[in-house]
């Protein structure tokens, strides 16, 4: 046998395997990046996190923080809709009165509108407060986190990493 016959049958031929790889790279990279992805941006659905850690501590810091206040997150007793400047995030003020169970899963519900559970960290509710250095997003209310190891902003991401 010549050593071109030889050379022939041992190696597939190059426009073949080269069809072949780019062929297997393409489905790769459509498995990789295929349905189910969350994207950036999209939040966490309701009910998703436990409501008792954020009776306990979650509206504490929100509270503590001036989240809830009138010039900031606030929704009127009277009517759930109106309220200060606060974007999506709505909350009742449970500071000079206690809050009722119905308000504090209202708050419980619009708290966890700004979670992301894909990436915890990307969430608005954490994002949003924090120094616009870090963040690059601005917040009316001013930096409530100078930095992500204030204890309020662990409080806050340890809550959303931990869905039930």
């Amino acid at each position: 046998m010549t050593q071109e016959k030889l050379e022939e049958k041992q190696f597939i031929s190059w426009p073949i395997f080269r069809t072949w790889h780019m062929f297997l790279m393409a489905l790769l990279l459509l498995l990789l990046t295929g349905c189910g992805q969350v994207e950036p941006g999209e939040e966490a659905t309701l009910g998703e996190l436990d409501h008792e850690v954020f009776k306990t501590n979650i509206q504490a810091v929100l509270d503590n923080r001036g989240c809830s206040n009138g010039a900031c997150h606030i929704r009127d007793k009277d009517d759930p809709f109106a309220g200060g400047p606060g974007g999506n995030l709505r909350l009742y003020e449970c500071t000079v009165a206690p809050c009722t169970a119905e308000q504090l899963q209202a708050n419980h519900d619009s708290t966890v509108g700004m979670a992301n559970f894909v990436n915890p960290a990307s969430s608005l509710l954490l994002t949003k407060p924090l120094a616009e250095s870090i963040s690059a997003i601005q917040h009316q209310g001013g930096t409530i986190f100078l930095n992500r190891s204030d204890l309020d902003y662990l409080t806050l991401l340890s809550w959303i990493q931990s869905p039930l």
